[in-house]
């Protein structure tokens, strides 16, 4: 099992020092440190399909958990946070949430597309998962768990999600179709999910890694 940060950038509010941090901090992302971290997905989100908008996504992998709870605090990553502001609130800089997940390992293929989901409330447990596994066979990837730990974000999230397409149609429009319809009727959401769940839905390309 690995450990995955699955993060949504709802805004940036200093440019300069939000894109000083990636560039700082990129090295770090590439597989070879004794995390494992690396930068699976990270951009632009083409399309909010679900919830307030967000302007970009990302989705890291680590060795396992812990070493995505323990990265966080890493003094060498903690120095590069300080291009954000102070490290316990960076709030003038960016408004982020960065969850950890625990999964099975996400491959990503040439053309792949991802959902990056945030699920802030789930309010009808049996109605959710109802719906979850039935809408299961529309993903090449599926990788989903509660949030073991939350490094960023005011508001709490419960569970997060790394779901994968083939290409860039499916990701953008599967809502539309009859069977994912069908799935979210099964759990009483094709209408109105509001009383089964709140949750924000993140649609971008991925690169291969």
């Amino acid at each position: 099992m690995k450990g995955y940060w699955i993060n949504h950038v709802i805004e940036i509010k200093n440019h300069e020092r939000f894109f000083a941090y990636a560039e700082a901090s990129e090295s770090m992302f590439t597989g070879d440190n004794k995390y494992g971290a690396l930068m699976k997905v990270f951009g632009p989100v083409t399309a909010t399909l679900k919830g307030p908008p967000v302007s970009h996504a990302a989705l890291v992998e680590f060795d396992n958990i812990q070493a995505a709870i323990d990265f966080w605090d890493d003094p060498e990553y903690a120095a590069t946070r300080a291009h954000l502001g102070p490290l316990d609130d960076e709030s003038a800089t960016v408004e982020r949430r960065v969850c950890c997940i625990e999964a099975e390992e996400i491959v990503i293929s040439p053309d792949q597309w991802f959902w990056l989901n945030h699920v802030q409330e789930i309010i009808n447990e049996e109605a959710f998962f109802q719906y979850a596994n039935a809408s299961l066979e529309h993903f090449n990837v599926a990788a989903f768990g509660p949030v073991v730990h939350q490094h960023a974000g005011s508001q709490a999230i419960q569970l997060a999600a790394a779901l994968g397409f083939a290409d860039g149609s499916m990701a953008l429009n599967v809502r539309e179709t009859e069977s994912y319809r069908s799935a979210l009727a099964k759990g009483g959401m094709a209408e109105n999910e509001s009383n089964v769940v709140n949750r924000t839905i993140c649609a971008l390309p991925a690169t291969s890694k």
